[in-house]
């Protein structure tokens, strides 16, 4: 049963003559003979990958390029292939559900997908996308960055197959009905833990405009995994006695869930500050009893958010390995408490040797500066954990009155 009703359509909005109409659902039939079936879908999505919501899912693998079409592998074809400019691998099988023993079925393939571009290296992977596009001269970085860049392909290459390697990839299941949960098919996502996928399934619903016949196509994330860092094994002389098996994190232990995103973002702010990615994982753990947690896009944003569902930064850490904390003057302006913002960059400030807050005209974009001039490095920070988790803690509590004191 469908979640959402029928779009409406209302035309001459606000006019004595104003209609409403619903617009028509359009079923994907598989086996049917009409446009609407799985490969109208797959070509669509390929043509057209923007209706992907991946946005929603994995941040940094929006935008991935069409690669090809049924990629060949050992377990079958990869209905679509899409790359990223940063060498993200996006996976997408469509599928038009006939039962719920064939939802089971399409995910455990789809996983079987993965282990299998796994277990390929870059020049394999180039040999199978030549063979599915029937170009024996095509290059997977020319698809995606479209020029003749030696040391820029060079890095795409490297990054291509480390996340081949690691088995680093969005799985998107992309169909009609779609109503089984990520969460209720564990048996499937633990035949293949050495990967560090994320699993999303999205319905597209077809409509149909009623005035024009236009077709409408309506993306929808139903439901997305996460990764799980922790996976225990059991050895004896060194060799594996038992396969590895996910251990839950508890339900307060929100730290122990990783996505893409997140795992990019670490790795990238771990060469740029080496040692500070497992420093700050370990800060993190400790921030989120007091309901500080980490907004991780294309950097790392810390928040808070109070009880009236107000929320307000507490800085950014920067893949440079950088702390921005002029972020948290922004929310607290709202709030007409820049006073609390200033107060809270001045604590951060003093737990940097040599530091400072550069107070610029305008008030909102006073920051704490190491003795550079610049924003302070992450690792000094860090080096002073609990004193930066008790300037944190002042803060919040003060937000908290005046959030308060606002009614």
């Amino acid at each position: 049963m469908r979640s959402y009703a029928a779009p409406m359509v209302i035309d001459g909005m606000g006019s004595p003559s104003q209609t409403c109409l619903a617009l028509e659902a359009l079923p994907l039939r598989p086996g049917s003979t009409g446009v609407y079936d799985e490969s109208w879908l797959q070509h669509l999505l390929q043509d057209h990958p923007s209706l992907l919501p991946i946005d929603m899912i994995e941040p940094a693998l929006a935008g991935p390029t069409p690669i090809c079409l049924e990629l060949p592998v050992r377990s079958g074809f990869v209905d679509n292939l899409m790359i990223t400019a940063s060498g993200g691998i996006v996976v997408v099988e469509t599928k038009l559900w006939r039962n719920p023993e064939a939802r089971r079925e399409v995910v455990g393939q789809v996983l079987d997908y993965a282990k299998d571009l796994s277990q390929l290296s870059y020049e394999e992977l180039q040999r199978a996308v030549r063979s599915a596009r029937r170009e024996p001269a095509a290059n997977i970085f020319a698809l995606v960055h479209g020029q003749d860049d030696p040391a820029s392909e060079a890095l795409f290459i490297d990054a291509v197959a480390r996340n081949l390697r690691l088995g680093r990839m969005l799985l998107i299941v992309a169909g009609d009905g779609i109503q089984e949960s990520a969460e209720q098919l564990t048996d499937f996502l633990q035949r293949h833990l050495g990967l560090h996928f994320t699993l999303a399934m999205v319905e597209m619903s077809i409509w149909r405009e009623p005035f024009e016949g236009r077709i409408i196509v309506q993306p929808r994330v139903l439901t997305r995994t996460v990764q799980i860092e922790r996976a225990v094994i059991r050895l004896e002389s060194g060799v594996i006695m038992t396969p590895a098996q996910v251990v839950p994190s508890p339900a307060t232990n929100a730290g122990r869930a990783t996505t893409l995103t997140s795992d990019a973002y670490f790795e990238a702010l771990e060469a740029s500050a080496p040692g500070a990615s497992s420093m700050l994982k370990g800060l993190l753990e400790e921030l989120e009893p007091l309901g500080i947690y980490a907004d991780i896009k294309r950097g790392l944003m810390l928040k808070w958010r109070a009880s009236s569902g107000a929320e307000f930064n507490l800085g950014a850490v920067e893949l440079e390995g950088r702390f921005g904390g002029d972020y948290t003057n922004w929310s607290a302006d709202g709030l007409g408490r820049l006073d609390l913002a200033h107060a809270y960059q001045e604590a951060v400030a003093a737990l940097v040797p040599g530091g400072s807050v550069r107070k610029t005209p305008k008030p909102t974009g006073w920051r704490a500066v190491g003795p550079d001039g610049k924003n302070p490095p992450i690792g000094a920070l860090l080096q002073r954990k609990d004193g930066w988790i008790s300037a944190m803690v002042a803060y919040i509590q003060a937000l908290d009155e005046a959030v308060q004191s606002r009614g």
